[in-house]
């Protein structure tokens, strides 16, 4: 049983998450002799700990009880607070080793499939300080989860519960890719019925399926015979009385390895000051010696270019379904006034009255601003993104070169006020005055995160790219930097508020 704990100066630890972890079958472990029901500790640090138990699962379960009875837990005299659904969700967590496939929850255990009872946390803040610690902790070492034998830095969901995971390991199964074409299907169990089990394994290469087959279960490793290379296996294992999955597997193959070592062996030049300190080296090129390993060097060049045809089309398929879905679009620099009315029916589709809209542009207010008054084609787009707000609030963050004693009005101030009023723009300036402070350019709706690869004033030049994004990366950054304030000073930063249209 693993316990993760948050603790906040002042306050009681809370439970992040609980996992107890059980194998069925006595003779696999995971003890060689009685557990020793002591709690270990472990401080992770930002007020992360984490305790451990080996224990009976009877042990474990009436911890769970109580647990759920009383909405807490004491450790060597710490309570730990819970907040738990009473009634908790069965379901079951697969083998899953694609990496980062859209898959269900993996599960818990290397090599068995777990069923799961799951008690479900709905509390909001510890959800909100979980994902605060992980964005705060971004660029640095990854947090130390393994022994909670959870990724919880993953499964954000998560966070809170409470889960009793269940090994489904009476019979320990794996299949494996043989470089001569050849599936094998290998079956470890102490006592297994003939047609208890059976099985349908997979194999596809380039997206086509090569195999789908039913073969009964036996202990004897079972091998299948392919008619070409595959990039994709796997396996599905069903209990005969009740048809009940009780593991599934499915893996990507590596199918080469190329790598390439150089060595230098030119000379090491040293520059040294009139002290002797060395103050710079440089290596200029010599000879290069290069050795060259590839893996799978016998594979069939059909096979190659067929797979490579396959993910030359996936590109294509995902770049269409973006397009019409709205979220990607390419411009180039003759289609400026396209591009505007993109934009422009983006706001008018996306606008909810409430959640503001960001437009973040670094030369919105310099560059921008003073090519308006001359330029009819970018004070149509200023004017036309103004009315497509007219009923949201409108937040524009931009840049400033320097910092003013007085700063002149911009062009749009002279603009009626029912055009402006619901517009704030705030400009950020690096505290040194030599650089902008702010760089990035985005939209953001009350549904959309879109990227736009450059600034308004460059679309005539250099054309324009939007694309969507699923992760509310810029949302977070937007408002964080919104909630700075007018006037506030950071380390980094200065913000002002244009005059002209904030109220």
């Amino acid at each position: 049983m693993t316990v993760l704990t948050q603790h906040r100066p002042g306050e009681q630890h809370c439970n992040l998450f609980t996992l107890v972890r059980h194998r069925r079958q006595d003779s696999l472990g995971p003890w060689a002799s009685e557990p020793s029901k002591i709690w270990a500790r472990e401080d992770l640090g930002k007020g992360l700990r984490l305790f451990s138990l080996d224990a009976s699962l009877e042990h474990c379960q009436a911890l769970v009880d109580h647990i759920v009875e009383s909405a807490t837990l004491a450790i060597d005299g710490i309570q730990i607070d819970y907040a738990l659904e009473s009634t908790p969700r069965r379901h079951w967590a697969y083998r899953d080793y694609r990496g980062l496939a859209d898959a269900s929850m993996p599960s818990p255990f290397t090599h068995h499939s777990a069923e799961l009872i799951e008690y479900r946390s709905l509390a909001l803040e510890p959800h909100k300080h979980w994902l605060d610690m992980l964005d705060s902790h971004r660029g640095q070492a990854p947090l130390q989860l393994s022994r909670l034998g959870f990724q919880l830095d993953r499964l954000t969901d998560r966070v809170g519960n409470l889960m009793i995971a269940g090994a489904e390991d009476a019979i320990a199964s794996e299949l494996v890719a043989q470089h001569d074409r050849t599936l094998r299907l290998l079956i470890d169990a102490d006592e297994l019925l003939p047609g208890a089990y059976r099985a349908t394994v997979w194999a596809s290469h380039g997206g086509d399926e090569v195999l789908r087959r039913e073969i009964p279960v036996t202990q004897a490793q079972t091998a299948i015979e392919l008619a070409s290379d595959v990039d994709h296996i796997g396996f599905a294992m069903f209990r005969t009385d009740d048809g009940q999955c009780i593991d599934l597997m499915e893996a990507y193959l590596i199918m080469g390895i190329g790598g390439q070592i150089k060595v230098d062996s030119g000379p090491t030049l040293q520059f040294h000051d009139r002290r002797g300190h060395l103050i710079h080296e440089v290596n200029p090129a010599g000879t290069i010696s290069r050795f060259h390993v590839h893996y799978d060097a016998e594979s069939v060049e059909l096979d190659k270019g067929i797979r490579q045809r396959w993910l030359d089309r996936r590109v294509r398929e995902r770049e269409a379904a973006a397009r019409r879905e709205g979220n990607f679009e390419r411009f180039q620099p003759a289609a400026f006034d396209d591009a505007a009315r993109y934009i422009v029916g983006l706001l008018r589709q996306e606008c909810d009255q409430k959640t503001p809209v960001y437009l973040a542009d670094p030369y919105f207010v310099t560059e921008l601003a003073n090519n308006a008054g001359t330029n009819l084609n970018l004070k149509k787009l200023c004017l036309d993104i103004f009315a497509a707000t007219a009923s949201t609030p409108l937040r524009i963050l931009c840049a400033k070169k320097k910092e003013q004693q007085v700063e002149p009005p911009p062009w749009w101030s002279a603009l009626p006020k029912q055009l402006t009023a619901h517009v704030s723009v705030r400009a950020f300036l690096s505290r040194d005055g030599k650089a902008a402070g702010f760089h990035d350019r985005y939209l953001i709706t009350a549904r959309r995160e879109i990227v736009i690869t450059h600034s308004i004033n460059g679309w005539h030049k250099d054309g324009v790219t939007f694309a969507s994004l699923p992760y509310d990366v810029y949302r977070a950054e937007a408002e964080r930097l919104w909630s700075m304030g007018v006037g506030s000073a950071t380390a980094d930063l200065l913000v002002a508020a244009i005059d002209g249209v904030t109220r």
